[in-house]
């Protein structure tokens, strides 16, 4: 895929109510592009995307507001995500 084929896969997937996780190459993406990652943070403060995102998703946007290097982050086997919306 072009990068814009991923950029609108990246928000079909937190604006259909689909909740899929993002795939790898979306993922590095979405670390190479910090206009896409403000358009992100800006998307999970939208409550037209409420009940949209996926734990994985929501959990590395936020991640984003708070570390200064991104890295996409792991999840334990048995943690759970709290998705405040």
């Amino acid at each position: 895929m072009n990068p814009k084929q991923l950029e609108d896969s990246i928000f079909e997937a937190v604006s259909d109510a689909i909740g899929r996780e993002w795939t790898i190459e979306e993922k590095q993406l979405i670390q190479n592009n910090s206009k896409l990652q403000s358009r992100l943070k800006e998307w999970l403060n939208n409550s037209l995307s409420d009940t949209c995102w996926h734990p994985d998703n929501y959990k590395l946007v936020q991640d984003l507001n708070t570390a200064s290097n991104f890295n996409p982050p792991t999840m334990l086997e048995n943690e759970e995500i709290h998705i405040s919306f």
